[in-house]
């Protein structure tokens, strides 16, 4: 359908920006690129492009929306989604269309982003964490096989996938560049669309293990959700860590990649091994991490997924 290059960037809304900058750049380390009234643009130290983390200010929590960027012309992109795009503006993207996923989930393409230059090596710059790029997102549908299809349709190939009691498709992970999955996705009959969490990769174990510090040592012992840990699927250390607003982020290092995707064999997970697929070290799973997602933003700027 149209030739996607790469997960590019997500736009979350918080209701408190200034508690939110104070959070994600002062204690975590995300690199600030500018700050525009309602909006803040991030991105992690070795993103050159404007921004790969979107915080806009909100009446109420969740997402706006996850974007890819394309190679095609835009109007090529139009032409094969007719009924569900609109021409939109966004600071430092050229030009950006919105859409939706099959499952509701709201999604801007885009060619072109401006490049404001990556801090790999401005030492000095790096701190808390030190994100170094946004790996993947996580998000909830209905029907999983439609919004699969149409994933696999844009070119991403699936890498892993997690089987429930009558051995059908639970979860899915997939990748477009080769990683263990730049995208995952869940099914879930109630609360949908539904956006779980964005995913900051960092270089070593020790960084995943200094969030959950950072949080220790400012008291928001609540907010460290689930971690430090490891996955079975995608084998990545992780840390799941919850803002101001109950928003979900994760931070993950050492997955696998994907050489050669025309021959790779997705990993299959049975419902038997849903603990080890979770957590390697068959760790407890909160039930919050099972059952709270955050609602969506639809292009009509209707809030989807919430539950009152």
């Amino acid at each position: 359908m149209i030739n996607v290059l790469r997960l590019s960037h997500v736009c979350v809304r918080v209701t408190d920006l200034e508690k939110a900058e104070d959070l994600y750049v002062n204690l975590l380390g995300f690199v600030k690129t500018e700050r525009d009234g309602d909006f803040l643009y991030l991105r992690g130290i070795e993103e050159g492009q404007h921004h790969s983390l979107v915080l806009k200010r909100a009446k109420t929590p969740g997402l706006c929306y996850v974007a890819l960027r394309v190679k095609d012309d835009l109007d090529k992109v139009r032409e094969i989604l007719p009924n569900r795009s609109v021409r939109v503006k966004e600071k430092g993207v050229e030009d950006a269309i919105m859409t939706e996923t099959p499952g509701g989930v709201p999604l801007l393409m885009y060619r072109d982003m401006e490049y404001v230059g990556d801090v790999r090596l401005k030492f000095y710059m790096h701190r808390g964490v030190s994100p170094v790029r946004l790996a993947h997102v996580n998000f909830v549908v209905k029907d999983l096989d439609r919004e699969q299809l149409f994933f696999e349709n844009l070119g991403f190939v699936e890498t892993e996938r997690y089987l429930d009691q009558d051995r059908k498709k639970s979860v899915v992970w997939l990748t477009r560049i080769g990683y263990s999955h730049e995208i995952a996705i869940a099914r879930s009959n109630r609360n949908v669309p539904g956006f779980h969490h964005e995913t900051y990769y960092v270089h070593d174990v020790r960084d995943v293990i200094r969030a959950a510090d950072l949080f220790a040592s400012m008291g928001y012992w609540d907010n460290i959700e689930r971690g430090p840990g490891r996955h079975g699927a995608t084998e990545g250390y992780y840390i799941y860590l919850r803002d101001m607003d109950k928003n979900r982020f994760e931070f993950f290092s050492q997955d696998y990649q994907v050489q050669d995707p025309d021959k790779w064999k997705p990993v299959e997970w049975t419902h038997e091994q849903f603990k080890y697929r979770s957590d390697y070290w068959a760790r407890p799973i909160p039930q919050s991490w099972l059952n709270e997602w955050q609602p969506v933003e639809g292009m009509d700027g209707e809030i989807k997924g919430w539950e009152q």
